[in-house]
């Protein structure tokens, strides 16, 4: 039964955060285009930080894994929904920012590449705090409800 919930907790994580995720990630890199109309910035983006990009993406599949257990055993060993969902959050987060950040370090290195550090730290804070009360509380919450509905079985 254990098996059982873990799995459902994990595919819930899949099935709600991957179609968001990626989509979000879509539309904030061409925000520029739609905003401007001109795609200079979207070609100067994907020139710094397109295999950070890339490497974001792939992460975030594995992170999703991760945090959808993380969820499962918060709230097996009852805790909040609220704190289960920011410490949801900061582990999909923390892992594919860290990566962002490590592949645009090694792909701009040099002296000035701590400066495009500066727009990937702000993202991880803005997501941090806006996933937790969005999309992770919606995870949270679903997972939180299969385990109840799965255990009164």
């Amino acid at each position: 039964m254990r098996k059982k919930l873990l799995l459902e907790s994990i595919l819930t994580s899949y099935l709600i955060g991957l179609p968001i995720g990626l989509i979000t990630t879509f539309l904030v890199f061409a925000l520029p285009v739609s905003l401007t109309g001109e795609g200079i910035l979207t070609i100067v983006i994907i020139e710094t930080y397109g295999k950070a990009i890339i490497g974001l993406i792939l992460s975030f599949i594995l992170a999703l894994g991760f945090a959808g257990r993380n969820a499962y055993e918060n709230l097996l060993s009852k805790k909040t929904l609220i704190s289960t969902s920011f410490r949801y959050s900061l582990t999909v987060n923390l892992i594919i920012w860290s990566v962002f950040m490590i592949i645009t370090l090694i792909d701009n290195f040099n002296i000035e590449s701590l400066f495009y550090l500066i727009p990937p730290i702000i993202a991880f804070l803005i997501c941090v705090l806006i996933t937790t009360y969005t999309i992770g509380l919606l995870i949270s919450f679903m997972i939180q409800r299969k385990i109840r509905l799965l255990s009164n079985e």
